[in-house]
């Protein structure tokens, strides 16, 4: 390379452009410079000169004014005034004004503002009161001149700039006004002598607020307004009387050299400004035409030295990538995770990488240099038996010449230890003839360990590591093949943990799955060996025990695993206790499948739950009938409201004093177009349970609040009795649908009372007493339905202000022949009556009973000894008839 390039034809190219660029920039920025100091000159000789006449002007204006304020005594201002007077007067004003060709005239205005005379009109008529120049000077005659704002001369019709000074009385006191206007057209024709480009601009301001007189070229609506911001009026604010500056004007986004200046003492200042664009046009043209030349040679010496530059480095590249790729193939060969080997036509080693050494267990490669590698690696198959020298498919690579791959081989290491491996040899080949072999392998003993995991977790339950349902009905097929064969059969427990729910909440899930564990191993513990005890999820699991010969040996084993769940489970810090529900189906009575088994074993689970948990069931058809019967009512539900299927019975209430119908209690039927009428025992459960109890239960009440308006206003002022569930308690609204049901039957509060049942009263005493009392104070009656049946609290009956106690029937069908019932319901009805309540008596059926009611001084009863439940219908006829 030549001396002169050592520096690369970049650094070259650099160093022109350097050379050339850098004077270039210097002189244009000289010539910039240049420029901006002559705008400056300019623009302060302009003011300059603008500033000279215009203080002249306003000293010859100021100068006149004072004279005359001086010669004019204050009595020319009198009423007594001869006109000759005035006509002398308003000569000498207009002789006076020829010599201001800057001002309209001299004006000459009395203390109450009226111009009485003006040097061109004989006699004005015009008001200079309320003009700011008149009131400060009246308010103070001391000032010596006042400049108004630019104002419409009232006489003169355009715009001006009122000057004026006082006229003084012998004692200093104000006796008048001498007003000149300033003649703005004289001011602008001062501005338009000036030739400042075509973005040129000259102001004439107040220096005291910065309000705008005048400006050349005129911004409409600009007049009086005042200044914020301006940087120029900020530096005459401050006190300076002359200065340039250079900055972008706010009114048309321009940027100007000014030059400002005060006008001598006056309270103005004017400011000339020259644009940027004007006088920097002609150097900007100039230094595009010298920036493009000089662009255009450096494009020209930048083609040709990239040109050599570009054949230089393609040189240098391709040096780069040879050494590049034999860097990368070393870099991959080291880095790499499998190991690698490279084995010559005999299958002797010639090179391993770092994985290989570290997977085989040797510390270097001179360990391996010249070794056969088949015979040293591949000395056994994948099951562990030792391999015949031409079994070996390794060789078999390197003489046949064909790939082989393996995925479960076993290599021997170093140690003499056998290695899982997954490898693959692939043969070399140059011209068509054998070189040799690459083997590359891999350690998948790991790969291996986790296929285990994934196997066992694909079969068992990851927490108690209990087998799963897949592989439970895998081992239950195998036990019913056996079963069939031996003429056994096969139980299926399903056990679900009681209250298991309320440990998880209150003691968290840490908790919860060290107690499943715990339970895992004791139902493992209970088990023989061919028995499976498997976790479906939560707190559900599933036992097998096949050869089952007898009941009564199922029934000791299950005994045992409820007596070993009922056992206390102690864990680090406290001990728990539960229970367990089993539900039991058998093989092949009740199914001959798994899924069959299961469903009826779960069917039997929830009636042992429904017996009081802690307990088992073994399935018959009646649970499958029960439950194909209540999943048919549940879809049948919305069907029987929406076709009107659903009905109310009426029983009559009676008082026992007067023997009259007091009220009825509503009672729901279901007219089943399949079934004929059903008895609420049937579906109710079914309805709680499903949620439909609340709009089914918002039915009953319109309904009933309906019917009993209809018997009053047929003459019957009776009271209608509706159940209201727990469930309607606990959704919440209750009251709403109370209140909407008096409200759509026009039926009044009184004769509504609602039954409770003691179960709603007993939990969420606090929602349902809040509910309770917004029902009783709306008017509505309350009544405990079945009272002595649950738990009964005076403590409640103290606090829910209830109206009337439904006595039993269980207590009252037997209430002549069992000593025991009698003693209750006396109970009953002596406690109501201390705490002013009513007593009614359900399931009266004979004479007896009623007598010994009446004897107890019970108020109120219904049963079949006065009428059953009726149609409406049928209880309007029985009304009738009493």
């Amino acid at each position: 390379m030549p001396p002169r390039l050592r520096l690369g034809y970049p650094g070259f190219f650099v160093l022109v452009a350097l050379a050339i660029g850098a004077p270039l920039a210097f002189l244009l920025v000289a010539a910039l410079g240049d420029l901006h100091r002559q705008a400056e000159r300019d623009a302060r000789n302009v003011v300059g000169v603008l500033e000279a006449r215009l203080e002249a002007t306003l000293r010859r204006a100021q100068a006149g004014l004072e004279e005359l304020a001086t010669d004019t005594p204050p009595s020319v201002f009198d009423a007594d005034v001869s006109p000759a007077q005035r006509q002398l007067l308003q000569r000498h004003l207009a002789l006076k004004a020829r010599h201001f060709p800057e001002i309209t005239g001299f004006r000459l205005i009395d203390t109450t503002g009226a111009v009485r005379y003006a040097s061109e009109i004989g006699e004005p008529r015009a008001s200079a009161a309320g003009r700011s120049y008149f009131e400060a000077l009246r308010a103070d005659p001391a000032l010596p001149l006042v400049f108004s704002e630019v104002a419409v001369g009232r006489m003169a019709g355009r715009p001006q700039l009122f000057m004026a000074v006082p006229i003084r009385d012998d004692a200093g006191r104000f006796a008048g006004v001498a007003m000149a206007p300033l003649e703005l057209a004289y001011v602008e024709s001062l501005f338009n002598a000036v030739d400042l480009g075509a973005g040129g601009v000259i102001t004439f301001r107040r220096s005291d607020d910065g309000r705008l007189v005048l400006r050349r070229p005129a911004e409409e609506g600009r007049v009086n307004q005042t200044l914020s911001n301006n940087p120029m009026h900020m530096r005459v604010e401050a006190g300076e009387r002359e200065g340039t500056i250079r900055f972008e004007a706010a009114i048309d986004k321009t940027e100007r050299v000014y030059a400002f200046k005060r006008v001598g003492t006056y309270p103005f200042y004017v400011a000339a400004g020259i644009a940027s664009r004007d006088y920097l046009a002609h150097w900007q043209r100039n230094a595009v035409g010298v920036v493009g030349a000089t662009t255009l040679f450096l494009l020209l010496l930048g083609l040709l030295l990239g040109r050599l530059h570009f054949t230089e480095q393609n040189r240098r590249r391709a040096a780069r990538e040879l050494q590049a790729s034999e860097d990368r193939f070393q870099l991959l060969l080291n880095s790499v995770g499998e190991g690698i080997c490279g084995i010559d036509r005999d299958g002797r080693h010639l090179f391993s990488n770092p994985a290989a050494l570290q997977i085989l267990g040797y510390r270097s490669e001179a360990e391996l240099q010249g070794q056969d590698i088949p015979a040293l690696l591949h000395t056994h198959d994948g099951a562990g038996q030792p391999l015949a020298p031409d079994a070996c498919v390794i060789r078999r690579a390197v003489s046949v010449g064909t790939a082989v791959h393996s995925n479960d081989g076993l290599f021997t290491r170093a140690d003499g230890s056998l290695l899982p491996v997954r490898f693959d040899a692939y043969p070399l080949v140059k011209d068509g003839a054998q070189m040799g072999a690459v083997l590359l392998f891999a350690d998948i003993t790991e790969r291996r360990r986790n296929e285990a995991r994934i196997e066992f977790l694909a079969h068992h339950d990851p927490l108690t590591a209990l087998p799963n349902r897949l592989l439970a009905e895998d081992r239950f097929e195998q036990a019913r093949a056996h079963a069939a064969r031996a003429g056994e059969r096969v139980a299926l427990l399903f056990l679900d943990l009681d209250g298991f729910k309320t440990i998880n909440d209150s003691l968290g899930h840490d908790v919860g799955d060290e107690m499943l564990k715990a339970l895992a191993t004791r139902l493992r513990q209970q088990l023989r060996e061919a028995d499976t005890v498997c976790r479906l999820g939560g707190d559900e699991f599933l036992v097998i025990l096949p050869g089952v010969r007898d009941l009564d040996g199922l029934t000791q084993r299950i005994a045992r695993l409820l007596a070993s769940v009922e056992a206390p489970v102690v864990l680090p810090g406290r001990q728990l206790s539960t229970s367990v529900s089993i539900g039991v189906a058998l093989f092949p009575g009740d199914g001959r499948d798994f899924t069959t088994l299961m469903k009826k074993a779960d069917t039997a689970m929830y009636h042992a739950k429904d017996a009081g948990r802690n307990t088992y069931r073994l399935f018959d058809e009646a649970m499958n009938q029960h439950v194909q019967e209540s999943l048919r009512l549940r879809s049948n539900f919305q069907r029987g409201l929406d076709n009107g299927e659903f009905v109310l019975h009426f029983q009559p209430l009676l008082d026992l004093r007067s023997g009259k119908v007091v009220g009825a209690e509503a009672l729901l039927r279901w007219q089943d177009p399949e079934r004929g009428l059903l008895s609420p025992g049937l579906f109710i459960p079914v309805a709680e349970s499903s949620g439909m109890i609340v709009p089914l239960g918002a039915w009953v009440l319109g309904e009933a609040c309906r019917q009993a308006a209809a018997w009053r206003a047929s003459g019957w002022d009776l009271m209608v009795a509706v159940n209201i569930s727990a469930i309607q308690f606990k959704r919440g609204g209750i009251e709403q649908t109370v209140a909407d049901a008096l409200r759509d039957s026009g039926l009044p509060a009184h004769l509504l009372e609602v039954e409770l049942t003691e179960s709603t009263l007993l939990h969420q005493t606090d929602e349902v007493l809040a509910i309770l009392h917004q029902l009783r104070e709306s008017g509505v009656r309350l009544s405990i339905d079945d009272f002595g049946t649950g738990y009964s609290s005076l403590a409640y009956l103290k606090r829910l202000a209830v109206n009337k106690l439904k006595i039993d029937q269980s207590f009252v069908r037997d209430l002549t022949s069992d000593p025991e019932d009698s003693a209750i319901v006396r109970a009953i009805i002596d406690m109501a009556h201390s705490l002013n309540l009513t007593t009614i008596a359900e399931g009266v059926e004979n004479a007896e009973v009623l007598a010994v009611l009446r004897q107890f001084g019970c108020d109120e009863a219904q049963g079949y000894y006065f009428a059953r439940p009726l149609p409406e219908a049928e209880f309007r006829r029985y009304l009738e008839a009493r």
